[in-house]
């Protein structure tokens, strides 16, 4: 039996990536597939180079280390009437170098080569608006091309084409797993806070509730196809990087009351 896991996207909530790869560290579960989708990218990149590497640290120690950067870029998502025209009038609210920054320490020059895991990462291409898998080359580029948020950062340019975050077509990256050849998949999907009413404050709220219910569609169509699934009730926002701890301890309490259920 080849175990994978694919971890989807989802922003600072991929804090609960960490938790379930830690549970599944525990449980003795060996991974030999790892894909994925934005942050799930990110966490997964730096698992497959080093599946030993204490991931929650690593995390922590970055996020209170980048703390005044990040809340700094991440302050101008939060007035959307202001930000909202300046989205229109171009095309990102933010540069990416202090993600590159951020990125470099943690992959350097690493190589899907030098994985002791195999990886898959996905992103989206701009221009053809078709899912791209990436399996080699320069995994600061692939992580980075696949975190790169329509309308928050640019596309970035590589092999020819522009590339945006891969959880526009591909929220968890279930399929990709198989093609790698996983036969037991394990998809973690951070999208699933509780959604209490449909009322909306202006159009963007409109808008916005259009897109996280195609984004459930897609989720589902990829969920589907796993077959071991942790649907994580983050109530944190994306871009809450400060809330890491949070999240993580969150996400620990959520898997064992899982267990719990599964042992009664």
């Amino acid at each position: 039996m080849v175990y994978g896991i694919a971890l989807g996207s989802g922003g600072a909530r991929g804090a609960a990536h960490v938790a379930l790869i830690n549970e599944l560290k525990e449980r003795a579960i060996k991974i030999e597939v790892v894909t994925g989708s934005s942050v799930g990218a990110l966490v997964g990149a730096l698992y497959a180079l080093n599946p030993d590497v204490d991931l929650f640290q690593i995390f922590k120690d970055l996020t209170l280390k980048k703390k005044k950067t990040i809340d700094s870029q991440f302050r101008t998502l939060n007035n959307r009437i202001t930000n909202f025209p300046k989205m229109v009038a171009g095309k990102s609210f933010l540069k990416n170098d202090f993600v590159y920054d951020i990125y470099k320490q943690l992959y350097g020059r690493k190589r899907f080569s030098d994985c002791k895991i195999k990886l898959g990462i996905v992103s989206y291409d701009l221009e053809s608006g078709e899912e791209v898998e990436i399996t080699e080359g320069y995994i600061i580029d692939a992580v980075m091309a696949s975190s790169s948020v329509p309308g928050v950062f640019p596309p970035l340019r590589l092999g020819g084409m522009n590339l945006l975050d891969g959880g526009v077509l591909t929220p968890i990256p279930v399929k990709l797993a198989k093609k790698l050849g996983a036969d037991y998949v394990i998809a973690s999907n951070l999208n699933g806070e509780v959604k209490n009413d449909f009322k909306f404050n202006d159009g963007l709220d409109y808008i916005i509730s259009i897109e996280d219910f195609k984004n459930d569609l897609m989720v589902n169509y990829e969920i589907n196809k796993a077959e071991e699934v942790y649907t994580f009730p983050i109530e944190y926002s994306w871009e809450g990087f400060s809330y890491f701890n949070e999240i993580y301890q969150n996400a620990k309490n959520f898997l064992k009351s899982m267990q719990n259920k599964v042992r009664e």
